[in-house]
């Protein structure tokens, strides 16, 4: 190895993330495992010098009075003449020049060894920067659109978004910086495969997490979510601090960071209501902003009657049923609505 050599393997440890030392192990480790394998001796080693600009690779011989196997055994008399300091029992060690002494098998192996490692560990380095964001949302770049999907790119990796995690109607072209949610980041073959969505309620649930710093720092949680996607999603969030409104904090400033959120999904219709313990106020104010004039609960059957005013019963159902499912499904009551007799 020379110094530029030593160059080469800075700059691929920059392009790959893969440190110098690792690097050079993998080289020491497969010019060994080639030589061994080649010249049937189990006495080899390779180290880097001092001047970190050269690996020098060594034979290793037992010093004996009888010399059973050539390959790892050396006469005191054929020892002394390569070291005058040499004892039995002692070991003789000899400079071995890989261009010279290694044949074109043994040298097409170390190769093959040492690109199949780094292979491995380009690998093993990808899926350990990338697994960190299982469970979160990043930025992503489309690289192409086409009916199935969308290809993208998260620093050096593509992945597919397929067209069912996509929100509906939503529009991408080439170029486009989209969020996504990793659901999952998988060791394969290949390398890391990242499983990614935008549909998902958690992508609502990490993006209020980048948008309401209230609930990065834990005042304000997100204690359930329901979600239709490019419908509608409805999220009961609750406060550790009295002082601190939770749907006020979510809502933000002039409607501020609502907006942001909805923006990002594309226009989705998103409530945020405040979450009780109590199952009829919960359930009136997933309702909202329908007034509700009474609840009767059947805790049993987790059914409960609520009866709103003729002028709000459209309001309280939603189009298609949209407002009273979501609320179902948040709360996990069954609700069925009516107006007065």
């Amino acid at each position: 190895m020379n110094i530029n050599l030593l160059e080469a393997l800075d700059a691929f440890e920059k392009e790959k993330g893969i440190s110098k030392d690792a690097l050079i192990n993998i080289i020491q480790k497969s010019i060994t495992s080639a030589y061994k394998k080649n010249y049937g001796t189990k006495n080899v080693e390779v180290l880097l010098d001092k001047s970190l600009t050269a690996l020098n690779v060594f034979q290793i011989w037992k010093i004996t009075e009888t010399v059973n196997d050539p390959n790892e055994e050396i006469s005191l008399e054929d020892a002394l003449k390569m070291d005058p300091k040499a004892v039995l029992g002692g070991e003789i060690r000899k400079k071995i020049n890989p261009k010279k002494d290694f044949n074109r098998i043994a040298t097409q192996t170390a190769k093959q060894v040492i690109m199949q490692n780094i292979k491995e560990l380009e690998k093993n380095t990808l899926f350990e920067k990338y697994v960190p964001l299982k469970d979160k949302i990043t930025n992503a770049e489309v690289s192409k659109v086409s009916p199935d999907g969308a290809d993208i790119r998260i620093g050096k990796l593509e992945t597919k978004l397929p067209v069912k995690d996509m929100i509906p109607n939503e529009s991408m072209k080439q170029g486009d910086l989209v969020k996504v949610y990793i659901k999952d980041v998988q060791y394969t073959s290949k390398g890391p495969r990242i499983i990614v969505s935008r549909t998902v309620p958690e992508f609502i649930k990490e993006l209020l997490k980048t948008i309401v710093p209230e609930i990065e720092e834990d005042i304000v949680s997100i204690v359930r979510i329901y979600r239709e996607p490019g419908i509608r999603t409805k999220i009961a969030v609750s406060s550790k601090d009295p002082k601190v409104d939770p749907v006020g904090s979510c809502i933000g400033e002039n409607s501020s960071r609502i907006s942001e959120l909805i923006n990002e999904v594309k226009g989705e219709k998103v409530d945020i209501i405040r979450y009780s313990d109590d199952p009829s106020e919960f359930i009136k104010n997933s309702l909202a902003p329908a007034e509700v004039l009474s609840i009767t609960l059947s805790p049993d059957k987790k059914e409960a009657v609520v009866t709103v005013p003729e002028s709000q019963f459209s309001l309280a159902i939603g189009k298609g049923g949209q407002t009273a499912r979501a609320a179902a499904k948040l709360t996990g009551w069954k609700i069925d609505i009516h107006t007065p007799a």
